[in-house]
């Protein structure tokens, strides 16, 4: 059988991919919907023919406990049982004894040949996941028992047509994350996955599981999709990919609509609470809130975890266009702000940056929206600060022109055409060398204003008296200055009285909280030999 697993495309720390298992193919990412082996409300069949999911998850432990009906799916398989034809995952009783907190009585050499046996295209091993609430011994212990599990796995196989899940473990702790990555790296495993994260996902914490996901990230191999254990808040799916997630399970989708809770892009809604359906999905379109509200228990419970699927797999869907467009990191903005925890784990992103510089695509069409102080440090615009801190000067240049950037990025803004004139019809015009004083660049010398991103972008970032992302930008421009700094007469900043606008109107005064009012004192500082005036007009220069 074949196994592989192709890289399409990419962007933020995400990836678009391809998993082929004999035939059946998975596109990540992706979401596995968890069913109960024998009773749902929605039919595993018609998940695959209406819902068009690819991809299913059941418990193999549910089904080795129930001796009644196990023969009877040891002889026609687990893909007739469900009458599911896509790709079936199977628990082995790890998350049993994680959710409760003891030791199932079962073994590996039980339940593992069992998933074989039941057909299985992806079994995970009964590992033993970490607790937070573990002290580091007692977490280091599980981790190594998994290991060790992990590889007799490997040899005790049977079948060569499934592709095994790897159970990742450490919890809350860096150093065993990195061993339980390094060893299962080694292992042949088809889906290496994180597990020990549901707990600490019911209470909200996703910065932890963010922080967790992206120490991860740092050690497993990439030739392999990454799972998560038990992620089904749709509002979480871009933020998780965005930081390496290929895949999640979960029964969200019907859980929370035991509870009456309605999965919306701005956070679950209690369908009680609702008058308005703020979705155009088949149920949306069907029913109104008020009917919903009066159907009977198992029947509004149905109902719910439709419109659930159809919200999560439609995200799905908005994430991989994103991920192919290259705004992965507008749609993750905004879907981080249904709730502050999310915020919460959005700012955990900026204690990783090499993990997101390794996926950074510069090929993409789409400009950068700014739609926050977090847009400030998208990949992008930290690597174009980056490299410009070595962008040389021609040596006729004597002339440091600074301009400010205004409404539009680079050089677009209305005022600009004026000032490109002035400066052309300068006596010195072969000594200037113009740059752009930008609040999310930093600084843009003018032959880079076409370059992505410096020419797309939209938006603009405040740049505070006192804030970390002023002090940025100024060390930025400081380097470059430093690489130029021999060459340099004269440094000349312009700071407008009149500025027009986009719109062609003129605006009464020009922005305090413009980089360009601090950059005269980064030069006075640290190159007082520089001749350094600020002007209000070109006239001047």
């Amino acid at each position: 059988m074949s196994y592989s697993y192709e890289i399409k495309d990419f962007d933020a720390g995400a990836r678009i991919g391809l998993m082929k298992l004999g035939k059946k193919k998975l596109e990540t990412p992706n979401l596995f919907p968890v069913v109960n082996p024998f009773q749902n409300p929605i039919s595993p069949k018609e998940f695959y023919d209406h819902f068009k999911v690819q991809a299913i998850f059941t418990n193999a432990y549910i089904i080795y406990k129930n001796r009644e009906k196990n023969p009877e799916i040891l002889q026609k398989g687990l893909h007739r049982h469900l009458d599911f034809p896509g790709i079936i995952a199977t628990d082995s009783g790890g998350f049993q004894d994680y959710m409760y907190s003891g030791d199932i009585k079962l073994t590996p050499e039980e339940i593992e040949p069992f998933q074989e046996k039941i057909g299985s295209d992806c079994p995970v091993i009964l590992d033993i996941p970490v607790q937070t609430t573990d002290p580091y011994e007692e977490a280091k212990r599980k981790v190594c028992i998994t290991i060790q599990r992990a590889k007799d796995n490997v040899l005790r196989r049977q079948r060569h047509d499934t592709a095994w899940f790897g159970p990742i473990h450490g919890s809350i702790y860096p150093d065993l994350l990195k061993l339980s990555s390094q060893e299962m790296s080694k292992l042949d495993y088809g889906i290496y996955a994180i597990g020990g994260v549901v707990k600490t996902f019911i209470d909200y914490r996703f910065d932890l599981d963010i922080e967790i996901l992206l120490n991860v990230r740092k050690w497993i191999d990439p030739s392999k999709p990454l799972h998560m254990f038990g992620l089904g808040l749709p509002n979480f799916f871009s933020l998780a990919v965005a930081c390496g997630a290929d895949s999640f399970d979960s029964a969200a989708y019907i859980l929370y609509a035991k509870d009456d809770r309605y999965f919306t892009y701005t956070g679950t809604k209690n369908i009680k609470n609702l008058v308005e359906l703020p979705c155009h999905c088949p149920i949306c379109i069907k029913y109104t809130a008020s009917e919903i509200q009066k159907l009977p228990k198992d029947k509004r419970i149905e109902v719910i975890a439709r419109h659930n699927l159809y919200h999560s797999f439609s995200e799905i869907r908005t994430i991989k266009q994103a991920i192919r467009e290259g705004t992965l990191w507008d749609l993750v903005e905004q879907r981080v702000h249904a709730h502050p925890k999310y915020i919460k784990a959005l700012k955990k992103t900026l204690e990783f940056p090499e993990h997101f510089n390794q996926l950074l695509n510069m090929n993409k069409t789409k400009g950068q929206k700014l739609l926050s102080p977090f847009s400030f440090y998208r990949p992008h615009l930290q690597y174009f600060r980056k490299k410009i801190e070595n962008f040389k000067i021609l040596p006729q240049k004597t002339i440091l022109l600074c301009i400010p950037e205004l409404d539009l990025p680079s050089d677009k803004g209305v005022s600009f055409k004026d000032w490109k004139k002035d400066i052309k019809s300068n006596p010195q015009y072969e000594k200037i060398q113009v740059v752009v004083i930008s609040n999310s660049l930093s600084v843009i010398p003018i032959e880079l204003a076409e370059i992505y991103p410096a020419g797309q972008r939209e938006g603009f970032i405040n740049i505070e008296h006192k804030n970390k992302e002023k002090s940025i930008l100024l060390n930025a421009f400081r380097k470059f200055l430093f690489r130029n700094r021999n060459q340099l007469g004269s440094i000349k900043i312009l700071i407008p009285e009149i500025i027009i606008n986009e719109y062609g109107i003129q605006e009464p005064f020009f922005p305090k909280i413009h980089l360009i009012n601090y950059i005269e004192g980064i030069i006075s500082e640290h190159f007082p030999n520089i001749k350094t005036c600020a002007i209000q007009s070109l006239e001047d220069l």
